[in-house]
């Protein structure tokens, strides 16, 4: 992986999420035009998983569904935002690093809750955007979006830079979380709804 920034214009920013019913996945891959987050793209993939469930071994879990889903989209994003951890991972290795690296893409990661680090507090004021150290260097920010009581945290997938990891998921971010993820997760749970109303109505 490499944390160099080769992008130049963004003009598409992708987002993959996953929900489970037992080892089944459902996941959705969407792709936003960057300018106004209008949807370009939705594509859903059941998947069965066949790696179980272990703490920090997320990406062995989840990469093949989500790769899956990704390489279906027609527009390939630009960047792509993760739901879970790159860099700030006990591995320095996270999800997002593995899927970034299998496909080939700039990716970021994104997620609702701390694994490694120590947040950097400034003596004074509430700062949205706080450092992570991780290591003995600064890994991913801790950002507290308008809307949002508690911090997401950010950090390098690959391909791509950490400032300009905040700076995508910043100008991605209306309300709360980035919306392409926003997008992705309501997709994927509906369609685990639908699934499971249609089983129930067959039987």
């Amino acid at each position: 992986m490499t944390e160099r920034d080769p992008l130049t214009n963004i003009n598409r920013i992708g987002g993959v999420d996953a929900a489970y019913d037992g080892d089944l996945m459902y996941v959705a891959a969407v792709c936003l035009d960057a300018d106004d987050l209008t949807p370009v793209e939705i594509v859903t993939v059941p998947h069965e998983t066949n790696f179980p469930y272990i703490p920090t071994y997320l990406a062995y879990r989840e990469s093949p569904g989500i790769e899956t889903a990704v390489r279906r989209l027609t527009h390939r994003p630009d960047v792509l935002l993760v739901d879970g951890h790159g860099r700030l991972h006990p591995a320095l290795f996270g999800v997002a690093c593995y899927v970034g690296i299998r496909l080939g893409l700039p990716t970021v990661g994104v997620a609702k809750h701390p694994l490694v680090g120590r947040i950097k507090t400034k003596r004074h004021g509430s700062e949205p955007v706080l450092p992570i150290e991780f290591r003995g260097r600064v890994q991913g920010y801790a950002w507290t979006p308008s809307g949002r009581a508690r911090p997401i945290f950010v950090s390098v997938g690959n391909q791509i830079s950490l400032d300009r990891s905040l700076e995508v998921v910043q100008r991605s971010t209306r309300h709360g979380y980035p919306e392409a993820l926003k997008l992705a997760d309501r997709v994927c749970r509906e369609m685990k709804r639908n699934e499971k109303r249609e089983k129930g109505a067959a039987r």
